[in-house]
């Protein structure tokens, strides 16, 4: 009896971020590229630190404020994955905000509700004294998440 071998492929690949650096930038860079490897849509998470839902009629000036931010990066992350796509291998994006005290609850939370297939986090490179401390999203989405978690640095 032969068997079939299934290769388990991505469809889908979360690149999450609760603030706009350089680690969120590589991991944004390395899951565009496994997104265009897969053929894969990707999905570019901003989770900003709140406690009030985004779908508030009134938001505090705060909140509009960071959410302004979080549009204008994910406009720039965009553009930059669409300026390096090639024509024939062009990789969907789609980007969302949500709000959350727990970032890598939220992060977690999405990828679940949505079937993600792979998440991609970039630390934000504090020090492990800090991490212990503060304690760590990345290490919190790894340590939650139902599917694998790629942590670029």
């Amino acid at each position: 009896m032969d068997k079939v071998v299934r290769k388990k492929t991505f469809s889908k690949i979360l690149v999450a971020m609760h603030e706009s650096s350089k680690s969120a930038d590589k991991a944004v860079d390395y899951a565009t590229r496994i997104a265009k490897d897969y053929n894969a849509i990707l999905v570019v998470l901003y989770v900003i630190r709140t406690q009030v839902n985004l779908d508030t009629v009134t938001l505090p000036s705060h909140v509009i404020h960071f959410k302004k931010q979080a549009q204008a990066y994910l406009t720039k992350i965009s553009e930059k994955i669409h300026k390096h796509s090639d024509t024939e291998n062009i990789v969907k994006v789609k980007t969302e905000i949500v709000a959350s005290l727990k970032i890598a609850d939220a992060i977690v939370d999405y990828a679940k509700d949505k079937h993600i297939d792979l998440i991609v986090v970039g630390p934000r490179g504090r020090s492990k004294l800090k991490s212990l401390v503060l304690g760590s999203v990345t290490s919190d989405v790894v340590r939650l998440a139902n599917c694998p978690v790629l942590t670029v640095r």
